[in-house]
């Protein structure tokens, strides 16, 4: 049955092993899959049905500034984007479980701890990474231009241009938002340790100032600070972080 959602995923972590051949196996991932496409199309279909509101809320990262259109159908067209996008962002969750359900029958204890560990940090770091965008990065860039230009033009801004600089910044920040994750995943292929993160600051400060230079789509020093002091505090929360698993043996 198509919609017959399976959470015995979760329930086999208690259940006796049940081995599954590779029809099996495969017949379970295409039924995952095309369920996923199915929620991801409800979701665009849903997300089309609030444009309006979720325009007005992309709007809301910076006050005092009138949008427009340059041509008649592009914000027709980048109503589509938005909404796959939203689509997208909403689905995240359920994609996970689906993955939990798929992979945690086969793994040992151990992998299956620091799988879900991993998981767990990695879907917190996204949603942290997007609200900071939201709330900080993109605040601060948008209001550096606004009052750069604010007596000598008009804040006049094209809605498509306005949404590719937020998108950049989104991305940016989601991917750097990763580096915890990435520490405590080298930490478990042992190629890295706590003492080598050390050891690392000079280059990771110099990277961080790099990175925020290319990644931020403005050139204003506040906003390449913010971003460059994001990338140091979460390179030394993975430091820490994988310094907690080497005294609790978790990884040696």
């Amino acid at each position: 049955m198509l919609f017959k959602i399976q959470v015995s995923g979760l329930e086999e972590l208690k259940a006796p092993k049940i081995f599954m051949g590779l029809n099996e196996h495969n017949q379970e991932l295409r039924e995952r899959i095309l369920q996923l496409i199915i929620f991801l199309i409800i979701l665009l279909f849903l997300s089309l049905s609030q444009i309006k509101e979720i325009t007005q809320f992309l709007q809301g990262a910076i006050e005092g500034i009138r949008f427009f259109q340059p041509s008649p159908d592009e914000y027709f067209f980048l109503s589509f984007k938005l909404s796959f996008s939203t689509a997208l962002l909403l689905e995240t969750p359920i994609l996970l479980v689906y993955g939990v359900c798929y992979l945690f029958p086969g793994l040992f204890s151990r992998e299956k701890f620091a799988f879900g560990s991993l998981l767990l940090l990695s879907g917190t770091l996204f949603f942290v990474a997007s609200i900071y965008t939201y709330k900080v990065i993109a605040p601060a860039a948008l209001t550096f231009f606004f009052s750069f230009t604010k007596d000598i033009l008009e804040p006049l801004w094209s809605f498509q241009q306005y949404i590719d600089f937020l998108w950049t910044l989104f991305l940016g920040a989601i991917y750097c938002f990763q580096i915890p994750t990435l520490q405590i995943i080298f930490g478990f292929l042992g190629i890295c340790n706590v003492k080598r993160c050390l050891n690392w600051i000079r280059y990771i400060l110099l990277l961080a100032t790099v990175i925020a230079a290319v990644i931020t789509p403005s050139t204003d020093p506040l906003t390449q600070i913010v971003f460059a002091s994001a990338i140091l505090i979460l390179y030394f929360t993975g430091t820490t972080l994988l310094f907690t698993l080497e005294k609790s043996r978790v990884i040696c």
